[in-house]
């Protein structure tokens, strides 16, 4: 049976101003793959996440999830990040913020 591409990423460069934090990017993930991102700080790895969820386009290169760009895939894919800035004292619970992940599931004015 053929796997199938989820990601792929050809010669993709990317560059914050002049500095380099990508540079001739080959990476193919396929169906079934698990894969671990392990590195020092600084060498890449969230930009290379960011690149992949269409976060932060590439100088240079070919990026492709699901086959498509990565903004034709996001809502086919997710991440969570190791660390976020939120307010511990914004007023909304769990649950409320597991349902509003849910809404775009469906039509806004629907019950």
């Amino acid at each position: 049976m053929a796997s199938r591409d989820i990601v792929r990423l050809e010669n993709v460069w990317v560059s914050y101003d002049s500095t380099p934090a990508l540079e001739d990017i080959n990476l193919r993930v396929d169906e079934h793959d698990f894969l671990g991102i392990i590195g020092p700080n600084g060498g890449g790895k969230s930009t290379l996440l960011k690149v992949i969820l269409g976060l932060i386009r590439p100088q240079r290169g070919i990026v492709a999830v699901l086959g498509n760009p990565p903004d034709r895939s996001r809502n086919r894919i997710g991440y969570v990040p190791q660390h976020s800035n939120y307010d511990h004292d914004f007023p909304i619970s769990v649950m409320e913020v597991v349902t509003m992940g849910r809404y775009g599931k469906r039509a806004i004015l629907k019950q």
